[in-house]
Protein backbone atom coordinates (compact mmCIF):
# COMPACT_ATOMS: atom_id res chain seq x y z
CA UNK A 1 0.00 0.00 0.00
CA UNK A 2 1.58 3.20 -1.07
CA UNK A 3 -0.77 6.04 0.07
CA UNK A 4 -4.37 6.02 2.48
CA UNK A 5 -6.62 8.94 1.39
CA UNK A 6 -8.59 9.61 3.75
CA UNK A 7 -11.97 12.39 3.31
CA UNK A 8 -13.07 14.05 6.52
CA UNK A 9 -16.34 15.42 5.72
CA UNK A 10 -17.74 17.92 8.78
CA UNK A 11 -21.21 17.34 8.79
CA UNK A 12 -21.61 20.65 11.00
CA UNK A 13 -24.46 22.92 10.10
CA UNK A 14 -24.58 26.04 11.29
CA UNK A 15 -28.23 27.45 11.75
CA UNK A 16 -28.83 31.23 13.50
CA UNK A 17 -30.40 31.06 16.96
CA UNK A 18 -32.27 33.93 17.37
CA UNK A 19 -33.26 32.79 20.92
CA UNK A 20 -32.33 36.16 22.11
CA UNK A 21 -35.18 38.01 20.30
CA UNK A 22 -37.68 35.42 22.18
CA UNK A 23 -39.70 35.83 24.98
CA UNK A 24 -40.07 31.85 25.11
CA UNK A 25 -36.74 30.05 25.81
CA UNK A 26 -35.70 27.05 23.44
CA UNK A 27 -37.37 24.21 23.97
CA UNK A 28 -36.00 20.52 24.50
CA UNK A 29 -35.18 19.62 20.61
CA UNK A 30 -33.26 23.11 20.03
CA UNK A 31 -31.09 22.99 22.75
CA UNK A 32 -30.40 19.01 21.80
CA UNK A 33 -29.96 19.80 18.21
CA UNK A 34 -27.56 22.85 19.11
CA UNK A 35 -25.48 20.65 21.76
CA UNK A 36 -25.07 17.69 19.23
CA UNK A 37 -23.82 20.04 16.93
CA UNK A 38 -20.49 20.79 18.71
CA UNK A 39 -18.85 17.24 19.49
CA UNK A 40 -19.71 16.80 15.35
CA UNK A 41 -17.39 19.87 14.85
CA UNK A 42 -14.92 18.84 17.36
CA UNK A 43 -14.69 15.23 16.14
CA UNK A 44 -14.19 15.96 12.49
CA UNK A 45 -11.51 18.71 13.50
CA UNK A 46 -9.49 16.20 16.22
CA UNK A 47 -9.45 13.50 13.45
CA UNK A 48 -7.93 15.27 10.46
CA UNK A 49 -6.03 16.60 13.10
CA UNK A 50 -4.44 13.25 14.29
CA UNK A 51 -4.61 12.11 10.77
CA UNK A 52 -1.45 14.34 10.24
CA UNK A 53 -0.01 14.26 13.13
CA UNK A 54 0.21 10.33 12.76
CA UNK A 55 1.31 11.01 9.03
CA UNK A 56 4.61 13.08 10.05
CA UNK A 57 5.61 10.74 13.06
CA UNK A 58 5.65 8.10 10.31
CA UNK A 59 7.38 10.58 8.35
CA UNK A 60 10.31 11.08 10.70
CA UNK A 61 10.66 7.24 11.82
CA UNK A 62 11.06 7.07 7.83
CA UNK A 63 13.77 9.20 8.25
CA UNK A 64 14.97 7.77 11.36
CA UNK A 65 14.98 4.24 9.37
CA UNK A 66 17.42 6.14 6.25
CA UNK A 67 19.77 7.38 8.38
CA UNK A 68 20.16 3.98 10.11
CA UNK A 69 20.94 2.30 7.90
CA UNK A 70 17.63 0.19 7.61
CA UNK A 71 17.77 -0.99 4.02
CA UNK A 72 20.24 -3.03 4.75
CA UNK A 73 20.49 -4.05 8.15
CA UNK A 74 17.23 -4.95 8.85
CA UNK A 75 17.99 -6.71 12.32
CA UNK A 76 19.50 -3.51 14.23
CA UNK A 77 17.79 -2.91 17.22
CA UNK A 78 16.73 0.75 15.99
CA UNK A 79 15.38 -0.47 12.76
CA UNK A 80 12.99 -3.52 14.36
CA UNK A 81 11.73 -0.27 16.95
CA UNK A 82 11.00 2.25 14.07
CA UNK A 83 9.19 0.24 11.52
CA UNK A 84 6.35 2.02 10.07
CA UNK A 85 4.00 1.55 6.47
CA UNK A 86 5.73 2.86 3.77
CA UNK A 87 2.15 4.77 2.94
CA UNK A 88 1.89 8.35 3.07
CA UNK A 89 -1.35 9.76 4.51
CA UNK A 90 -3.70 12.39 2.41
CA UNK A 91 -6.49 13.59 4.96
CA UNK A 92 -8.76 15.80 3.30
CA UNK A 93 -11.36 17.74 5.11
CA UNK A 94 -14.20 18.61 3.44
CA UNK A 95 -15.66 21.71 5.58
CA UNK A 96 -17.55 24.89 4.76
CA UNK A 97 -15.70 27.04 6.22
CA UNK A 98 -13.17 26.38 3.31
CA UNK A 99 -15.38 27.78 1.16
CA UNK A 100 -14.12 31.66 0.18
CA UNK A 101 -18.04 33.13 -0.63
CA UNK A 102 -19.96 34.28 2.90
CA UNK A 103 -23.07 33.99 1.51
CA UNK A 104 -23.13 30.16 -0.17
CA UNK A 105 -21.22 29.44 2.99
CA UNK A 106 -24.42 30.67 5.41
CA UNK A 107 -26.97 29.14 2.89
CA UNK A 108 -25.14 25.99 3.41
CA UNK A 109 -24.98 26.22 6.82
CA UNK A 110 -29.10 26.73 7.24
CA UNK A 111 -29.60 23.45 6.19
CA UNK A 112 -30.47 20.84 8.00
CA UNK A 113 -28.84 17.73 8.25
CA UNK A 114 -31.20 15.47 6.81
CA UNK A 115 -31.98 13.52 4.48
CA UNK A 116 -34.94 15.95 2.88
CA UNK A 117 -33.10 18.43 0.94
CA UNK A 118 -34.48 20.70 -2.35
CA UNK A 119 -33.27 19.93 -5.57
CA UNK A 120 -31.39 22.95 -5.55
CA UNK A 121 -29.57 22.38 -2.02
CA UNK A 122 -28.33 19.14 -3.27
CA UNK A 123 -27.03 20.76 -6.57
CA UNK A 124 -24.92 23.35 -4.32
CA UNK A 125 -23.95 21.15 -1.89
CA UNK A 126 -22.25 18.54 -4.55
CA UNK A 127 -20.95 21.83 -6.02
CA UNK A 128 -19.56 23.22 -2.83
CA UNK A 129 -17.87 20.19 -1.83
CA UNK A 130 -16.13 19.72 -5.38
CA UNK A 131 -15.23 23.15 -4.80
CA UNK A 132 -13.62 22.62 -1.70
CA UNK A 133 -11.90 18.98 -2.43
CA UNK A 134 -10.50 20.45 -5.38
CA UNK A 135 -9.17 23.64 -3.35
CA UNK A 136 -7.75 21.23 -0.81
CA UNK A 137 -3.57 21.34 -0.13
CA UNK A 138 -4.17 17.82 0.50
CA UNK A 139 -6.22 17.02 -2.48
CA UNK A 140 -3.45 18.97 -4.71
CA UNK A 141 -0.82 17.36 -2.86
CA UNK A 142 -2.22 14.00 -3.99
CA UNK A 143 -2.64 14.88 -7.49
CA UNK A 144 1.12 16.18 -7.66
CA UNK A 145 2.04 12.98 -5.91
CA UNK A 146 0.65 10.91 -8.17
CA UNK A 147 1.10 12.52 -11.12
CA UNK A 148 -2.53 13.13 -11.82
CA UNK A 149 -4.54 15.55 -13.30
CA UNK A 150 -8.37 16.20 -12.45
CA UNK A 151 -10.33 16.60 -16.29
CA UNK A 152 -14.15 17.64 -17.17
CA UNK A 153 -16.47 14.98 -17.62
CA UNK A 154 -15.78 13.85 -21.28
CA UNK A 155 -19.74 12.58 -21.37
CA UNK A 156 -20.77 16.44 -20.30
CA UNK A 157 -19.24 17.93 -23.34
CA UNK A 158 -20.41 15.38 -26.13
CA UNK A 159 -16.45 13.60 -26.25
CA UNK A 160 -14.91 16.81 -26.60
CA UNK A 161 -12.26 18.56 -24.27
Amino acid sequence: MKRIIVFVVNSLSSPTADWDRSESPPDTVDILVKATGVPIDHYSYEAVELLKDISARWESMREVRAMAGCSTNKDSPICTSVHVPQAEIYAIDVSFAALPDAKERAFLNQQPTSFVLTPEAVDRLRAAAGAIIMASPEFQRLLKDVGAQVVADPSASGGRQ
